[in-house]
């Protein structure tokens, strides 16, 4: 795996070249070749034909669309007098980001196509020398990314529109001289010469010299497109317009399997570790980028990426939100994007924070118990990791602790996971030793190094029907109102009787989609059903019917016993005062309805789901009952366990062998007697 900034591609895409009347251009003809930059350096240059141009002429260069997933900072355009590009030099740069008062550097992308004209003489000179920087190109002269060698300073410079340097005292560096006719006494307007190494942008290929594909522990800062300056204020923390944006690039042989945790290493002050600046960097998945530049965000089966799109905190000891679902394949990258979020408070203005993406094969801590728990075990700590439903299609992993693979983690928070599939039984929530977590398909088979935590399905249909209600006498509709196992809030109480481990668990969403409603007449007994009415997340809902024949016919809902992890609460009929309903008494009970896109079922039984530990790890206790119960001659010996959790609380009865004419019936490894024949326990 390589970390490097996010990429460009490995060649430029060709740019169109096309000449037209309107320009002061002498005849002649040249050969062009395009690069794109990103903040490491340039990809291999794609090459035009020769292009041949006449008197008065100008040249049009059109940068096309460029991929999403590419992160360009620059165009760059060079010449020469050949099809070869190693001997071109820049004539000519476009940003890759808009800039100019108002906007924050880096922010805004350019909009794309856009054109270049080359309509004078001094727009297509190949790097020519100048005696002084006083001959340095001015006025209609002048072009972005233009090259001159200064003679009397030798030394290459290259034009830099958008540059803000400071080359006034008493910050004067000597890379950078003023661009600009203005004097020093004025603002500064943006535009500098700035000191280069040399003429040429050509690459070989992307991963040396001063290629786009170098890791980022290979770039020196001055090599580097630098990030804007972080604007932080003193009593407040700054979020940016920009975004740093970065690649986990695949470049081995085989892909990188689903269910691998990754994210960002943080560097401060040259000093690295996971610990560090801990929730001052919000971090983005931005999802796979393709070998062509484009953004893959569903795996194979058509599952949304989960946690793709926001920024979260970056707290990699506390929350891990990113984890793969699908495998990267050799070519595909993980594209990240990092936004500072930190106040002026909190680091010194000189302080350097160095951003380094990662994988985490295994990121969690070895722990030597994995030997006793060879299938792993939930630990008695917090809310044992256990799942409850979120809204819609994604559910909530509650506080807890696992160890998996001899390999485990520090107590992590409640986090919200994506991925499920609609209206499909038996998928799988699968944690390692990493707290990474993911869903896979009924069909996954865990590693060694994974387990299942939970079975969930989103099976739609109709859940058991609850209590009916008293009958209340009805001559026109019915006035009805549904009480929800729910609070204000939305979070719901799962039912009592479910049988799982979360049962009566206060955690998760209430996720009812809709409601059936029973009237049953006391006259004949007839229950019709009533249906298409949706649930609002509230402790209750009124509804009124009025149209007696719009029921069907039907009797209560038998579902499975795990089908809906909410029970129907109570329910209350009254009169209204329009309706076709015969006159008689009628009371209501309803159902819950699910659609295919909710959690319906929750199982954490083990097998197949990875074991719940009772109390802690301390060692077992084990006491004997000092009564023992003496059968008769023939029955067979019994023992019973009546201890709690890990803890043994052990009862024996034991038979008197026929025939026997004994003193002891039971006695310890030295031959002291414990209980003698007739019962009495001597010692314990």
């Amino acid at each position: 795996m390589r970390s490097q900034y996010a990429g460009v591609g490995q060649i430029c895409p060709m740019f169109s070249v096309a000449t037209a009347s309107g320009g002061t251009l002498t005849a002649g003809s040249c050969y062009f070749s395009f690069q794109l930059q990103n903040r490491a350096g340039f990809n291999t240059p794609s090459v035009s034909a020769q292009i041949t141009y006449t008197t008065n002429q100008k040249i049009i260069i059109t940068i096309p669309v460029i991929p999403d997933g590419w992160d360009v900072h620059y165009f760059a355009i060079s010449a020469g007098a050949t099809n070869d590009p190693s001997t071109h030099v820049q004539i000519a740069r476009v940003p890759g980001y808009q800039w100019g008062v108002g906007i924050e550097s880096q922010s805004v992308k350019t909009v794309l196509p856009t054109t270049l004209e080359l309509d004078r003489d001094s727009k297509l000179l190949l790097a020519p020398s100048v005696a002084t920087v006083e001959e340095l190109p001015s006025g209609a002269d002048k072009l972005d990314g233009q090259v001159r060698w200064v003679i009397d300073v030798a030394m290459w410079y290259e034009n830099r529109a958008d540059s803000s340097l400071d080359p006034s005292p008493p910050n004067a560096s000597p890379d950078v001289i003023l661009l600009s006719d203005i004097p020093l006494a004025l603002p500064l307007p943006l535009g500098r010469w700035v000191r280069i190494g040399g003429a040429s942008t050509y690459v070989s290929d992307t991963i040396t010299g001063v290629g786009c594909d170098r890791t980022i522990s290979s770039i020196k800062p001055v090599t580097v497109i630098p990030t804007p300056t972080y604007p932080g204020e003193t009593l407040s923390k700054f979020l940016p317009s920009w975004e740093a944006k970065y690649w986990i690039y695949n470049d081995l042989p085989n892909a990188l399997p689903a269910g691998t945790e990754f994210g960002i290493e943080l560097e401060y002050n040259n000093k690295r570790s996971p610990d560090l600046l801990s929730g001052l960097v919000m971090v983005k998945f931005i999802g796979f980028v393709e070998p062509d530049g484009s953004i893959r965000t569903q795996d194979s089966n058509g599952r949304d990426f989960p946690n793709l799109g926001a920024f979260f905190p970056w707290t990699p000891k506390l929350t891990t939100p990113f984890i793969t679902i699908d495998d990267l394949q050799p070519g595909e990258a993980i594209a990240l994007a990092i936004k500072p979020f930190f106040s002026v408070a909190e680091f010194g203005v000189k302080d350097v924070i160095g951003v380094f993406p990662t994988t985490r094969i295994q990121s969690g801590d070895y722990n030597p118990l994995g030997k006793l728990f060879p299938s792993g075990i939930v630990y008695d700590i917090g809310d044992r990791y256990r799942v409850v439903p979120g809204t819609g299609l994604s559910y909530d992993v509650l506080s807890g602790c696992v160890l998996i693979a001899s390999y485990d983690f520090p107590e992590k928070p409640r986090r919200t996971f994506g991925g499920l599939q609609p209206n499909t039984s038996g998928q799988k929530v699968v944690i390692n030793g990493n707290a990474s977590v993911f869903t896979d398909l009924p069909s996954y088979e865990p590693s060694a190094s994974e387990a299942i935590r939970a079975i969930v399905s989103t099976v739609a249909g109709e859940s058991v029907a609850g209590e009916w209600s008293s009958y209340v006498a009805i001559t026109a509709g019915a006035t009805l109102t549904l009480s929800y196992p729910c609070d204000s809030d939305g979070v719901g109480t799962i039912r009592a009787d479910y049988p799982d481990v979360i049962k009566g668990n206060s955690e998760g969403a209430f996720n009812g989609f809709g409601v059936n409603i029973y009237l049953q007449r006391q006259d004949t007994l007839e229950i019709r059903r009533f249906s298409g009415f949706g649930v609002v997340a509230a402790t209750s809902q009124q509804f009124t019917i009025s149209n007696w024949t719009a029921g069907v016919v039907m009797a209560l809902p038998t579902p499975a016993a795990d089908f809906s992890l909410f029970a129907p609460g109570l329910a209350a009929i009254a009169p209204s005062i329009t309706g076709n309903f015969p006159a008689t008494n009628y009371r209501v009970a309803y159902s819950f309805v699910y659609d295919g896109n909710q959690i319906t079922s929750i199982s954490h039984a083990s097998p197949p789901c990875i074991k719940e530990r009772e109390g802690g790890l301390e060692l077992p206790q084990i006491e004997v009952n000092p009564v023992i119960t003496i059968l008769g001659a023939g029955e067979s010996a019994t023992v019973v366990d009546t201890g709690t959790g890990v803890n043994s609380y052990l009862t024996f009865s034991i038979p008197v062998p026929e025939g026997s004419n004994f003193n002891a019936i039971l006695t310890d490894s030295n031959g002291s007697v414990l209980v003698d024949s007739s019962g009495n326990v001597m010692s314990l």
